[in-house]
């Protein structure tokens, strides 16, 4: 029923340091579009370096379409002309693209190429329906932060928003006892993250305190504001490890897939997950045995302990150990 998320660094990045880490690291975003006339659009980015953050990258291509954008279809979207060169990384550039219909939807998304022919993945993809969307997202509540496998495992609450493009994850070192720093807070992602967590291995060496902020964006490319900082490391590099039981993902779900619970164990030793309905009627108990202190991830397969997938409907997962009970809500469709 549960299954242990380990995080070596070596597993977590043998892949990119064999050739793709510059590719992770050349993904631009685009900032937000903005009108330029009737039939015409203005969008900015930042530009970023050839080798992640550093030099000048080689070459832009921005593609358009009626639909959203990803790398599968990225060769029939229509290339746009008229981009400038890449600037130096950090330099906010921009572009007007023309012709456009008005009250049409248009997508648009951003790749980059380095000096030895590597291309980016593709960026947060900005949509436009003839009217300018300035309005940012909710700002994402419920950051928690703990301790897993060589880092800190953040999570917090899916945001509301209908047109969502997903979340970015802001550090700061601080200083042991004096509280959340006021910055300078770094991205750590460089594409947009689709669910609300993120793994942070890439500790600083000898930091005493690190605290967590999180940001999520639309699809207009507007950002909210960071959320309230989070604690993630102690005095001395001792994590902060605490109860915890996070959103389910993907939340809702449907009946027929299975939705993973995240959990965060203080100690090691006996526990569970109760499945509740709405009237508090028990559905489902997952015993996760003995399992170690740390980040641990509860797959409920949508049955109930007769083996029948549940109906439709507002669930609630609990986590119970000893005198331990948290939950989580959970939405189940058809």
């Amino acid at each position: 029923m549960s299954r242990r998320r380990r995080h070596a660094r070596w597993r977590r990045w043998l892949l990119p340091a064999a050739g793709l880490i510059g590719l992770l690291l050349l993904t631009p975003a685009l900032a937000h579009a903005q009108e330029a006339g009737t039939d015409s659009l203005t969008l900015r980015w930042t530009a970023t370096g050839d080798d992640g953050t550093v030099g000048r990258a080689a070459l832009y291509d921005l593609r358009m379409s009626d639909a959203t954008i990803t790398a599968a279809n990225w060769a029939s979207a229509t290339a746009v002309g008229g981009l400038p060169a890449p600037a130096a990384s950090g330099t906010a550039q921009s572009c007007v693209v023309r012709g456009l219909v008005p009250g049409a939807t248009y997508y648009f998304a951003l790749r980059v190429r380095d000096d030895a022919g590597n291309w980016s993945d593709v960026s947060n993809i900005v949509r436009w329906d003839g009217e300018l969307d300035e309005t940012p997202p909710p700002v994402p509540g419920g950051l928690n932060a703990g301790l897993s496998g060589d880092g800190v495992h953040l999570s917090w609450d899916p945001s509301t928003a209908p047109d969502l493009a997903g979340y970015s994850v802001y550090r700061a070192v601080g200083s042991a006892g004096a509280g959340a720093p006021t910055g300078p807070y770094t991205r750590l992602n460089a594409a947009l993250l689709a669910a609300p967590e993120y793994q942070d291995d890439a500790l600083p060496a000898g930091a005493s305190a690190l605290w967590y902020r999180v940001t999520a964006s639309d699809m207009s490319g507007n950002e909210s504001p960071q959320s309230a900082a989070v604690a993630g490391l102690e005095t001395g590099g001792a994590m902060a490890l605490a109860w915890h039981i996070a959103p389910g993902y993907p939340n809702p779900s449907r009946t027929d897939q299975p939705v993973v619970i995240p959990v965060i164990l203080e100690v090691a030793g006996r526990a569970r997950v109760d499945l509740v309905d709405a009237a508090g009627h028990l559905v489902r108990r997952l015993d996760l045995g003995r399992l170690g202190a740390g980040y641990q991830e509860v797959e409920w397969d949508g049955r109930n302990e007769a083996g029948r997938i549940v109906a439709p409907g507002a669930y609630r997962g609990w986590l119970v150990a000893g005198d331990v009970r948290l939950s989580t809500r959970l939405v189940r469709v058809p």
